[in-house]
């Protein structure tokens, strides 16, 4: 496999955006973020065999793999092939992907996985945390997206999670979906955007908001909606939260 050409990372200056003024409220958020395990149900229907398969992967990566990763244990070459298998059954199947994590050797899975994790523990900011992407993207079949599944899981969530499901949303101030880091880097810096402005407004007893709960809530949304599901949900009457545009997005290349 060539090498990961080195790709450009889009500065703080030339992300700055505002959530466009149909951008779900934090009522409407807080309510789908408890239907997540609902819009789990139904993507997994729609991408696995196993009526149950995406939420029992779900289960082991919000406990399991991420209590591993909260005591800095080592992540495996069978952990990431796992993560691989969430990720395609939660987003678009890409099975080859599954094959090319595989391929790689278990020293390397761990010695990139435990660099990248060590960055994001040490970051004190969107900034810092960033500077993981290439260590978790030094892997045969790991991407942008990818290697945010896993940093998104280390507390207290600075990175979040690109799935095309909760990047639809800021379609209309960041452009076109990308698989790539510079996209990748916007996206977290709107979503970190995002979470403080929204914990900013927080009442005494709400919902306190990180990069890793607003993407379940986005794409929890996202799922009711396509599903015709969006009735229980109970939203604001005067909210028209849809996600910006459709999911049509462009590949510019590389590994997701």
């Amino acid at each position: 496999m060539p090498p990961r050409k080195k790709q450009k990372t889009a500065t703080a200056a030339s992300t700055a955006s505002n959530p466009s003024p149909d951008f779900p409220s934090a009522s409407l958020l807080t309510l789908a973020l408890t239907h997540h395990p609902y819009a789990l149900s139904l993507r997994s229907k729609e991408h696995t065999k196993t009526p149950d398969a995406l939420t029992d992967l779900d289960a082991w990566l919000t406990t399991t793999l991420s209590a591993k990763i909260a005591s800095a244990q080592p992540i495996t070459k069978p952990d990431m092939t796992s993560l691989m298998k969430w990720k395609l059954a939660r987003g678009k199947s890409r099975p080859t992907l599954l094959g090319l994590v595989a391929s790689n050797a278990e020293a390397l899975v761990m010695r990139s996985t435990s660099a990248a994790l060590q960055t994001v523990r040490a970051a004190t900011d969107i900034d810092g945390a960033l500077l993981a992407l290439p260590d978790a993207c030094a892997l045969r079949g790991v991407g942008a997206a990818t290697a945010s599944a896993l940093l998104t899981l280390h507390p207290p969530h600075l990175l979040p999670f690109m799935s095309d499901e909760a990047a639809a949303f800021f379609v209309s101030s960041l452009g076109g979906i990308k698989y790539t880091d510079a996209f990748y880097a916007k996206f977290a810096r709107a979503m970190r955007g995002t979470v403080v402005r929204l914990n900013a407004d927080l009442a005494a007893d709400a919902q306190i908001w990180d990069c890793m709960k607003l993407e379940r809530a986005l794409f929890a949304l996202n799922i009711l909606r396509k599903h015709g599901e969006e009735g229980i949900l109970d939203a604001d009457p005067g909210s028209s939260t849809s996600p910006s545009g459709s999911l049509k997005r462009r590949r510019d290349g590389g590994d997701e």
